[in-house]
């Protein structure tokens, strides 16, 4: 086995840096010291560092302490939770909470990466590797040599490249596509999921092996419908953040949109929240932000579910319910009746409610939003473009 010259850091100096136990944070310019809970007297709440992780409930507490402690160490970090709760938040809390901090923090979103892609990314290769190789190229271990690499979204990542992030872990050792040369790796790992990998592991799509080498620490960062209490802080720290961005003055939200903002599921969670703060403080002239301006389309009801169809198709006479809500909700009915017209104001709904849903959820990413709904990706664009859903409001 060959350890190029470039990489100068022996097999028993690389092990003595990782186990290395960082001091704790300190000193570091912003909202508060890392690593520590500070109030925030504008906003209410506390805060994590320069990551704006904000919020006051007990469910963040307990993710913040983890993060706090986890930080000051090299082990490998899992990171769970559901889309927009703010993984990578804590992946960058866990960074600057340790020694690593004066260095690199670099983030790769699995899901868009295919088996070759991810080798290619994560490692490297060397010049005439594959047929657009024309030079060799840096991988993102060498980008963040000494600092954190974080995988997001691990559990899209092929059997394949989960063997190669198994090899990874276990030796701290990689070789570039291409390369006869292996090379050693100082970096820290944290990997995030917002799936069970148990069930993953059931279905046989998640390395065992893999599973436990990540499960060291862990991190569970809570769905926004678990911490509603935090959301009058989030909508004072957003507002606070766009009025500094748009510097278009401060506004306030009035008490009976923060009754209706917490009322909602809020299934993007975090992020979603985020942006529609962001719709409200942009729409809104005067010096506050108002429930008017909210999106049309209610993403946060439940499901339509039909009533069972009946024979008289009369609304129920006992408790007057309306057995055509969804025609009526698209204006349908009322002596007015053009199937193709109607046909189409239904179609339309749908899809744009369907592709704000499964764009949400894949965080904006065109491609990954057509693996999960079995679309092809340029039909899947082109539907995009036509309601003129912007996938910036989605990303991370």
């Amino acid at each position: 086995m060959e350890f190029d010259m470039e990489n100068p850091l022996s097999r028993d100096a690389a092990k003595e840096k990782r186990s290395f136990s960082a001091p704790p944070c300190s000193g570091y310019p912003a909202l508060s010291v890392p690593g520590e809970r500070q109030s925030n007297e504008s906003s209410g709440g506390f805060y994590l560092g320069i990551v704006n992780i904000a919020g006051e409930s007990k469910p963040l507490e307990k993710a913040l302490d983890s993060i706090r402690v986890f930080g000051q160490y090299d082990a490998p970090v899992l990171i769970t939770g559901e889309t927009g709760t703010g993984k990578e938040l804590a992946a960058r809390g866990l960074h600057y909470c340790g020694s690593r901090s004066g260095h690199p923090f670099v983030a790769v979103n699995c899901a868009t990466l295919t088996t070759d892609l991810f080798a290619s990314e994560v490692f490297g290769h060397k010049k005439g590797a594959f047929t657009d190789a024309r030079q060799d190229k840096k991988g993102l271990l060498a980008v963040a040599e000494r600092g954190t690499l974080f995988l997001d979204e691990i559990d899209s990542l092929s059997l394949t490249s989960q063997a190669a992030l198994l090899r990874l872990l276990q030796e701290s050792e990689y070789r570039p596509v291409g390369s006869e040369k292996t090379y050693l790796c100082d970096v820290r790992l944290i990997a995030s999921a917002n799936c069970d990998l148990q069930e993953k592991i059931a279905a046989g799509l998640f390395r065992r092996d893999l599973f436990y080498r990540l499960h060291i620490l862990t991190v569970h960062m809570p769905a926004l419908r678990d911490r509603k209490d935090d959301i009058p802080v989030l909508v004072r720290h957003f507002l606070r953040q766009f009025a500094e961005q748009y510097e278009l003055g401060e506004k306030i939200a009035p008490a009976e949109l923060i009754d209706h903002l917490t009322s909602l599921s809020w299934p993007g969670n975090v992020r979603e929240l985020e942006n529609t703060i962001h719709r409200l403080y942009l729409l809104s002239g005067s010096g506050r932000i108002e429930i008017q301006h909210m999106p049309a389309t209610d993403i946060h009801a439940e499901p339509f579910v039909p009533s069972p169809i009946t024979t008289d198709m009369e609304p129920d006479a006992e408790n007057g319910a309306d057995e055509f809500p969804l025609t009526r909700q698209c204006g349908i009915g009322a002596g007015d009746y053009n199937f193709s017209r109607d046909k189409r104001l239904l179609v339309e709904r749908f899809e744009k409610e369907y592709l704000t849903r499964i764009l949400d959820e894949a965080n904006g990413n065109v491609t990954r939003a057509a693996m999960m709904c079995g679309k092809d990706r340029r039909a899947l664009g082109k539907m995009i473009k036509k309601y003129n859903i912007r996938r910036g409001l989605f990303m991370e």
